[in-house]
């Protein structure tokens, strides 16, 4: 197991509990039957933290898609500047509301990036990026992320530090966002290395990482991610830009499935062996991750995102080559994220309980696993479901969530996405009380 020590918890008093349970100093005055009392009183409650607790913060991992702030009036004006550090800051306040140990700062739409990056275009600056958000700036509604001063992305990492919290880059597995826009300027110079299809046909949405030049650019792409000081990488494959192994018969892929197996590869993209080979070139690109972290002399984490996550079938080999179980027993990561389990809409705490506790059997302590308290509800998997299947308000749904996580002795909670007000505030309130209290560690009994 790899990385494993948490956020740094709270101070502990002179005898040995959290200073907010350590009872010298309070009992001075008392007398002896008081003293007792406290001290009973302090054991009981600290001793019980405690014993339920590791030596790990249980972690509450908060994605912010800080685009997602930009267009937020309230009054006629702007509540949130998203080009600015005042505008970061404001979003991280929020955030917080949540309890949050860990941001998860995204750094791209699709692969053009939201900071001042060297070797990508960036974002909204495209003719096929052009979103535009309510704003009273020039050019009129247009964010220019790419050009802001300070570096957005910086300015997260750092403002998380000082605060406390463990700074961290949500990348998507996406070159483009679902078929429709935000492809990278090297992407569209680069057409040599697009995906192909089993009949030849060429896809721009993303270049194969069979190719040492995507590669290459992929962890040059890492190095500015590391130089910011992010100090957590979670690349998220649930957003894969419709990319899957259907896009991988390009010409290294096919020679090196007809080298070791003899024969051309199956024209059906969901055939498992065809999927299982591809999967290669994805674990290939994570090994060269976790290789660039261990060179930086930093601590550097690798956490991954599997939406549909499942121990048994081959769901994520066929939908995004995700070969989750070999990353896990070669010591690539450091967190495995459930994106979401396919939950029993007629049982649906049990079910997820069940579920969720199959993934960690599986993962058996070799790397963290963090389960879902999820606000998206794309997949009908995420907390508006739970509210349709339990008739519990989304505070109730989300605590009973971290609960069953905590209990089950997760890691910690991953929540998609702290855009504003995704989790209402009183979500924010439930989940904050929670983090800073029943669950602040991770229970090991």
């Amino acid at each position: 197991m790899r990385n494993t020590a948490g956020v740094p918890g709270a101070m502990t008093g002179r005898c040995g509990l959290s200073a907010a349970f350590c009872p010298i100093g309070r009992i001075r005055r008392t007398g002896l039957r008081g003293r007792w009392a406290a001290l009973s009183a302090a054991l009981v409650v600290g001793c019980a933290g405690s014993a339920a607790r590791g030596a790990d913060r249980f972690e509450v991992a908060a994605w912010v898609d800080h685009f997602d702030f930009a267009g937020i009036a309230r009054d006629g004006a702007q509540l949130f500047d998203t080009e600015t550090a005042e505008g970061v800051a404001k979003i991280l306040d929020h955030v917080q509301e949540v309890g949050a140990t860990t941001v998860l700062w995204r750094n791209c739409a699709g692969a053009n990036m939201r900071y001042r990056s060297q070797l990508e275009s960036h974002h909204n600056e495209g003719v096929i990026d052009k979103r535009r958000v309510p704003d009273n700036r020039p050019v009129l509604g247009w964010v220019r992320y790419g050009a802001a001063e300070p570096d957005i992305l910086r300015t997260a990492m750092d403002l998380c530090r000082q605060r406390g919290l463990r700074p961290g880059v949500h990348w998507p597995f996406e070159e483009t966002h679902w078929q429709g826009w935000t492809i990278g300027g090297w992407n569209l110079e680069h057409p040599q290395f697009w995906g192909r299809s089993a009949d030849g046909q060429p896809w721009w949405g993303r270049g194969s990482l069979a190719f040492d030049e995507v590669l290459a650019h992929k962890l040059a792409l890492v190095d500015e991610l590391i130089d910011r000081g992010a100090e957590v990488l979670f690349v998220d494959f649930f957003r894969n830009g419709g990319w899957s192994p259907a896009s991988e018969y390009v010409d290294p892929v096919v020679a090196e499935y007809k080298r070791q197996h003899g024969v051309a590869p199956p024209l059906d993209p969901t055939d498992p062996e065809w999927c299982r080979h591809v999967a290669t070139y994805v674990t290939r690109f994570l090994r060269a991750v976790r290789q660039r972290f261990d060179a930086s002399g930093r601590k550097i984490e690798l956490w991954v995102g599997i939406p549909d996550l499942a121990p048994s079938g081959d769901q994520n080999l066929r939908v995004v080559a995700a070969d989750w179980q070999q990353w896990v027993a070669d010591g690539l990561l450091d967190a495995l994220v459930i994106n979401y389990v396919r939950w029993d809409g007629k049982d649906p705490w049990n079910s997820t309980q069940a579920l969720c506790s199959q993934v960690q059997q599986v993962v058996a302590g070799r790397c963290r696993v963090l389960s879902p308290v999820r606000a998206y509800d794309y997949s009908g998997y995420g907390m508006p479901s739970y509210q349709k299947a339990t008739g519990l308000g989304q505070d109730q749904i989300a605590a009973k969530l971290m609960r069953l996580a905590w209990a089950g002795g997760a890691a910690g909670v991953s929540l998609e996405c702290v855009d504003y007000n995704n989790y209402q505030p009183a979500t924010r309130q439930a989940m904050k009380a929670l983090a800073e209290g029943e669950c602040r560690w991770v229970k090991t009994d």
